[in-house]
């Protein structure tokens, strides 16, 4: 069953779950390509219920999100989306401390997992992006 722009429901979970590990691969290049005084910091404030995530999902999902999800929302693991703001401006406004290349993880920095260190990953990303965006740039892949 197609949806937004003619992609599956499972098509867009596919690229949501890629688009994680690519994030983190991008902040660890710019922490080190990036000129001292401008940091780049992946930040993950937690369980934001209502985001709209399983919208396009399954019958099954959709209903397991109407009527399981509201359990959690009733918990401490859920956040609203100011409260998941104010920790996106913490880490911005330098209250959380988070230095160049962290993942802030629920308000706090932390490690991400091991296969986001993967440096050949990351100049392959860094090699694509290159590649995609010197047409519009003038540089040259690599440049």
């Amino acid at each position: 069953m197609p949806s937004r722009g003619g992609r599956s429901p499972a098509l867009r979970r596919s690229a949501y779950s890629t688009s994680k590990p690519a994030t983190l691969y991008l902040v660890h290049a710019y922490a080190r390509l990036l000129p001292a005084g401008i940091d780049a910091v992946a930040c993950d404030p937690g369980f934001v219920p209502g985001t709209g995530l399983a919208r396009d999902a399954g019958p099954v999902a959709r209903f397991a999100v109407r009527r399981v999800r509201p359990a959690p929302t009733l918990t401490p693991l859920a956040l609203s989306p100011g409260a998941a703001g104010r920790r996106l401006a913490d880490v911005v406004l330098g209250t959380t401390p988070a230095p160049s290349g962290s993942y802030v993880d629920r308000g706090r920095a932390a490690r991400s997992s091991e296969e986001s260190y993967d440096p050949g990953r990351e100049a392959a990303l860094l090699e694509t992006l290159d590649g995609l965006t010197a047409p519009r740039t003038g540089r040259t892949a690599g440049q």
